[in-house]
């Protein structure tokens, strides 16, 4: 089959995620997030292969995941999978009590009116990136393409970023575009930052959580242990203040994940098929797709390389042993 042809079959198959992705919704079906990952990784590996000798193909998927985005934006379908576009921005009305009293009010999505009554189970910042009078959904959305801007030099990235299940998730607004907008500023940019890559990285670990272990993985597969460790005590001092007002808060809401007053923690199910936190290991493996892989090859021969035979013990002497 010509590359022509071949890359057009891995634009059809990007397409597909938008079905997988509605059939997430449906009870029961949480676990299609799993070949929704499959398929973007595979999609952004085919396309990148062929890159030279079909240029359009990545930016026809861009255009066409870009442009479903938008038009879920403005005509709210396959839109409104989350209360997210709301809450998160009506968080930073709480200040410094993020973590000890809830956001209570109503809003009107696409003509139906739902209440939100939960509590920020983000870290602080999250809340305060945002730009007055505009939609969060523009924001997750306009997070997204900046993020893409980055990543203009990574095919792969490009490719795999752009499988439509990813825009649309962020024209529903989710929160985790703005993390993973840091994440790529931090981590996988390789323009003239600098110093200032310091600042990008402690931008993303005061957002969300999921982007603190991706900060912290990444520097434990680099063994760079000094700045895992850095890492971690950055978060905890982004979070000191809010523990001296309310640790109790902090743990329940921050550390358990409880949106409500109860202080339970979620079902593991929950967290294993929750379709936006799959963006971080999708994320991981389009932008670190070649050192992953080598990874997973050496790991592979290690695990395959046969063990070194003992040596075989020397003769056995019956003499008598000589004088001392």
């Amino acid at each position: 089959m010509s590359p022509r042809w071949t890359a057009l079959l891995y634009v059809l198959l990007a397409l597909s995620t938008v079905p997988l992705l509605v059939g997430t919704t449906v009870p029961g079906f949480l676990f299609l997030i799993v070949p929704i990952f499959l398929v973007t990784v595979l999609v952004a590996r085919g396309l990148d292969r062929r890159a030279d000798a079909v240029p359009w193909a990545v930016p026809a998927l861009l255009a066409v995941g870009g442009g479903i985005a938008v038009v879920s934006v403005l005509t709210g379908v396959l839109n409104g999978l989350s209360d997210e576009p709301y809450s998160t921005p009506a968080y930073a009305a709480l200040g410094w009590n993020l973590y000890s009293h809830p956001v209570v009010f109503y809003y009107v999505q696409y003509g139906k009116t739902y209440l939100e009554n939960s509590y920020d189970v983000y870290l602080p910042l999250l809340a305060f990136v945002q730009i007055p009078g505009v939609d969060y959904r523009w924001i997750s959305l306009i997070a997204w393409a900046a993020m893409l801007y980055l990543l203009r030099g990574n095919g792969r990235a490009l490719a795999g970023l752009a499988v439509p299940w990813v825009p649309l998730l962020a024209a529903n607004g989710q929160n985790d575009f703005v993390p993973l907008f840091a994440l790529t500023l931090a981590l996988a940019f390789t323009g003239p930052l600098g110093r200032a890559r310091w600042a990008a990285e402690v931008f993303a670990l005061a957002l969300k959580q999921l982007a603190n272990v991706v900060v912290v993985l990444y520097h434990l597969a680099r063994r760079e242990y000094v700045r895992a460790l850095a890492a971690v005590a950055i978060t905890a001092a982004i979070l000191a203040p809010f523990l001296y007002l309310d640790a109790s808060g902090v743990w329940c809401h921050v550390i358990v994940g409880d949106p409500g007053s109860t202080c339970t923690s979620r079902p593991l199910s929950f967290f294993v098929f929750k379709r936006n936190y799959w963006l971080y290991p999708t994320w991981v493996a389009v932008v670190f797709y070649a050192p992953l892989l080598d990874l997973v090859r050496r790991l592979g021969s290690a695990l395959r390389r046969p063990r070194s035979p003992r040596p075989a013990p020397g003769p056995r002497s019956d003499s008598p042993p000589g004088p001392r």
